[in-house]
This record gives structure tokens, C-alpha cells and sequence, in this order.
């Protein structure tokens, strides 16, 4: 009997071991784990400005992590806001702060991923602060020896940082003005044409000063008060101002200083209408005080039909002819001119008369130009 209950039991052994080797074992389940890193204390921005760092969302996982949307506390925001990141991945999101008030910034970023264990959330902070502003502002003239001529509508821009694109434009006065700047180490440019533009450094802090100088590109054929070099500085030729009294120039022969170097001395004692003079090439140099005003190479204004006080050019702003003076007083000086120069072998003819009366004068065709002084009043053309 005992033999039979022991075959049996065999029999139910085999038949459990059979049934167990057909059983295969369970695979693990495959999850995705989220994870968030990155330094998000933004520190003191300044309102209207932006800042930027680095999110990195990470994917310790097996198993493919879907995110789904990612949400922001206000001031924050980022160029990442839904994808796949692959087990053992990770994505780097670009958070920017843009503070809008001068207050503390705080919240909380959430990347929402399905069926993802781990952290999904980190802090995020910054406050937006006011910066001081200040104003850069200065004179912008030309580059010795003429640096008493201011120059207008000239462009200063501020190149670079955070004033980087703020300009102004020099007025008739050479100055400019920019508001609203920043502290901070800049480059600043100045532009205009005829000039070859200029790029200087400057340090901001607070209200600032910077002049700038700018160089002609070549000879100059308009300048101002200042001492020039013949064909370096400015070119030979016929130059026309509009003086005021007191108008002082001089042809140079050389820069010594002493009077051998003067070739003409002109001194202009009333307010004249124009002035005229030729600068020679064999001419060392020029000088020429603020009351002389800008000196051109254009006449200061077209024919006319009488003659002012000042200096004229026959034939483009005078014709020949006989004049009357009617209300001529004593002191009233006139000239008839072969030429510009100043030099006494330019007279042609000339008068000094002591007395009121009328005056006559014959101009010729062949003339030059003529200059009369405020005392002999307005030339009439006559018969």
C-alpha cells in the first residue's frame, strides 16, 4: 500500500514541475522620470530689460517623456513649451525674465509631462529695479586748427551696451544732447559728410561731457575763425564772407608770429555787407577771427542793381558803370580793385573824402570789384 501512495506522489510532482517549465517570467514596467535643474535667481534686472538662463529638464527614465505644456509665474517665460525627450534624455530651455515694474518676481515653474514620475516643479525669482539715467551731451568742432568751428548736423550714436543705438544731432550751435543713458564704459560716433567720422571711448557716470573733433576729408573750401596752411588746410582761391565790424584777417607768409610774416593785415571797422579776398598758393597760410564769420567760395548773394557798403565782384554782383553816393559823410572810403589780394597794388583808383556830399565814381568793366565803407551810404547807378 505504502508502495502505490509513494507513485503517486511522483506522478503529481513530475506533472508540477512540467507545468511550472512552461511559464515564462514578467518583464519590469518601462516609466519615464522627470527631473529640472538650472540656476533661475535672476538677481536685480532692470525694468524693460530682459535676462536670460538656463532650464535643463532631464529624463532619468526608461521609457520616453512627453511634455505637455510648461507654465510660467508673470515676469518669466521660455522657448520651450511642449516635445518628447527620449529615456536618459534631456531638454535645455532658454528662460528669460522681462521684470515690466520695479518690484520682487517669484513663482514657481511647472513642466506638466504624462505619466512621468519625479520633480516637475523649481523656483524661479527676480526683481526689476529702476536704473539711474543721465545725459551724455558736448560740442562737436573741427580738428585743429580750427577748433573754435562748430559744426552742425553732425550724428553722434552711441554704439554699444545698453545705450547701444541712442543718438542725437548736433544744432547750429555744434552742441548735442542724448537723454536717458547709463552708466557704463561706451563707444560713441560721430558722422558728417565732408568729415571723416570719428569713434571715441567714454565713460559714463552721471551727467557727462565729451567733445568730439572731427578731421575734413580733404582741403576745406568753407571754414571759420583760425589759422590755416595754404593747400594743406584749405585750397588757393577767391573766398567771400559776410564780416562784422571788427572782422580781422591776415596773408601769411609764415607762422613765426612777427609782423615779417604778414603779407596783408586787414582790419574791417563797420559791418559790411560781403568781404572779399585772394589767398595765393605761394601763400604760407591764413588767419581769420570769429568776427569775419565763415568764409566761402560762393558769393554771398547775386547782382544787384545798387551798391551797399562792403566789398563786390564787377560782373557777377555789380555792374561797371558811374555811381552816386547822395548821402555820403566824412570818413567815407571807396576803392576800385584789380584784384582781392588786399595789397596795395590792387588799387586801382581810391577816395577819402573828409566831407558830406554826393560822390561819383566811374566803374570799369576790366575792375575787379570795388568796396565802399558805411560812411559813403548806398551807391546809385546813373545815366
Amino acid at each position: 500500500m505504502r508502495s502505490i501512495y509513494l507513485s503517486l506522489a511522483i506522478v503529481v510532482l513530475v506533472f508540477v514541475a512540467a507545468c511550472n517549465k512552461d511559464k515564462s517570467p514578467t518583464a519590469p514596467t518601462s516609466t519615464a522620470t522627470i527631473g529640472l535643474a538650472g540656476s533661475l535667481a535672476f538677481g536685480n534686472i532692470a525694468v524693460g530689460s530682459t535676462a536670460t538662463s538656463n532650464l535643463t529638464i532631464t529624463n532619468t527614465g526608461t521609457a520616453p517623456l512627453v511634455v505637455t505644456s510648461i507654465g510660467y509665474p508673470t515676469g518669466f517665460s521660455g522657448n520651450f513649451a511642449s516635445g518628447t525627450i527620449a529615456a536618459a534624455g534631456s531638454q535645455v530651455v532658454v528662460v528669460t525674465f522681462t521684470p515690466t515694474s520695479a518690484a520682487a518676481f517669484t513663482g514657481t515653474i511647472t513642466v506638466n509631462a504624462t505619466g512621468a514620475s519625479g520633480t516637475n516643479t523649481i523656483a524661479v525669482s527676480g526683481t526689476g529695479v529702476v536704473t539711474p539715467t543721465f545725459t551724455l551731451s558736448g560740442l562737436v568742432t573741427e580738428s585743429a586748427p580750427t577748433t573754435s568751428t562748430v559744426l552742425a548736423g553732425v550724428r553722434v550714436t552711441i554704439l554699444d551696451g545698453a545705450n547701444a543705438g541712442k543718438a542725437a544731432t548736433t544744432g547750429a550751435d555744434g552742441r548735442y544732447s542724448i537723454t536717458g543713458v547709463v552708466n557704463g564704459g561706451y563707444t560713441v560716433t560721430a558722422a558728417l559728410a565732408g568729415y571723416t567720422s570719428a569713434a571715441v571711448p567714454v565713460g559714463i557716470d552721471g551727467n557727462t561731457t565729451l567733445n568730439i573733433r572731427l578731421d575734413p576729408v580733404g582741403p576745406r573750401t568753407t571754414f571759420g575763425p583760425g589759422t590755416y596752411r595754404l593747400t594743406t588746410d584749405i585750397p588757393a582761391g577767391r573766398y567771400y564772407s559776410d564780416p562784422a565790424n571788427g572782422c580781422h584777417f591776415q596773408r601769411l607768409r609764415g607762422f613765426g608770429g612777427t609782423s615779417a610774416d604778414v603779407i596783408v593785415d586787414g582790419l574791417i571797422n563797420f559791418d559790411a555787407g560781403q568781404w572779399i579776398v585772394d589767398l595765393l598758393a605761394t601763400d604760407a597760410g591764413f588767419l581769420t577771427d570769429a568776427n569775419c564769420n565763415t568764409w566761402f567760395t560762393t558769393p554771398r548773394r547775386g547782382l544787384a542793381p545798387g551798391i551797399a557798403p562792403g566789398m563786390w565782384a564787377v560782373g557777377v554782383q555789380i555792374t561797371a558803370g558811374t555811381y552816386r553816393a547822395d548821402n555820403s559823410t566824412p570818413g567815407c572810403y571807396w576803392q576800385r580793385l584789380s584784384n582781392f589780394t588786399g595789397g596795395a597794388d590792387a588799387i586801382i583808383a581810391n577816395a577819402f573824402v573828409s566831407s558830406s556830399g554826393a560822390q561819383l565814381v566811374t566803374i570799369a568793366s576790366t575792375d575787379a570789384g570795388f568796396s565802399s565803407s558805411v560812411e559813403c551810404g548806398s551807391w546809385t547807378r546813373v545815366p
